[in-house]
């Protein structure tokens, strides 16, 4: 496969090694898992809970008051997959039915999480307070195994059905441009987790904006076609467009000439859903 892009080629890259795969998943694994995610180093987890078995990281998301986690697995594809997943999901699998293995896990999360102030305000951001309940409640609920590979074989489905926890996998490729190596390169996988739905608030700033900045509508103009095509008053939209975002009318009048500033303000009110925005205020 070639990748062409404004007359420029980008080529398929060949890991070296699983990881070498791995570095540059973790390096995204934000963008695989979701914005509200904390990510736990596995050298560290082993060392302190003590299970004598090889993963990749573990994951803990945070979405709309959902807490889940993840069990991290980055494999080649040129690998045999049943003899490197299956014994190391079991062996862990046989230890986390034990109850202080879940309550070693637990004691581990949530000291690494105050011992970071990144992970603390990040949970805090999501109104959760009492971190060692969220990480009690989370780690009582069994982990979803999480196979990131550089291209899916016949032999993924058979070893996915066949692991005791629920899984989920998607490839994870890298092309680099012609001539440049990894200097320059993209990376192409489909996220694991899905995207909440857009606030109604939201999708009316966005559709007055999208009569502004592409149809070049006034915001008096853009208002009354959005709130028409919402099938919305009027006085709804703008409403949405400025006192929601803490705005008078003439402030946002003024903003609008903007776009990159427009843009940002939408990502700090709706952080969660910035590739929307940005795709729509392209």
């Amino acid at each position: 496969m070639i990748l062409l892009k404004d007359g420029v080629k980008y080529f398929p890259y060949e890991y070296a090694s699983e990881e070498e795969l791995a570095q540059m998943v973790i390096e995204h694994y934000k963008e695989i898992f979701g914005v509200n995610t904390l990510y736990f180093d596995p050298q560290t987890m082993k060392t302190q809970i003590g299970i004598a078995t090889r993963s990749d990281g573990l994951i803990i998301t945070v979405e709309l008051d959902v807490t889940n986690w993840y069990i991290l697995e980055v494999e080649l594809a040129e690998h045999p997959l049943h003899k490197h997943v299956i014994p190391q999901i079991t062996t862990f699998n046989i230890a986390y039915q034990q109850p202080e293995t879940r309550k070693k896990i637990t004691d581990t999360l949530y000291n690494l999480i105050k011992q970071d102030p990144h992970k603390t305000a990040a949970l805090h951001a999501q109104k959760i307070e009492d971190i060692h309940k969220c990480v009690t409640e989370t780690i009582e609920n069994p982990p979803t195994i999480a196979i990131i590979i550089d291209q899916k074989t016949p032999q993924l489905d058979p070893v996915c059905k066949n692991l005791p926890f629920n899984t989920k996998s998607t490839e994870f490729k890298t092309y680099t441009r012609e001539n440049a190596g990894m200097s320059v390169h993209v990376h192409e996988f489909e996220p694991l987790y899905e995207k909440p739905a857009i606030p109604k608030t939201l999708l009316n700033i966005l559709t007055v904006l999208e009569q502004v900045y592409k149809k070049e509508k006034t915001y008096d103009e853009a208002a009354k076609i959005a709130a028409k095509k919402l099938k919305l008053d009027e006085r709804t939209v703008k409403h949405d467009c400025t006192a929601d975002m803490g705005l008078t009318t003439k402030q946002f009048r003024k903003l609008l000439p903007d776009k990159e500033r427009i843009r940002t303000l939408i990502i700090e009110k709706f952080p969660d859903h910035e590739d929307t925005i940005r795709e729509a205020l392209s």
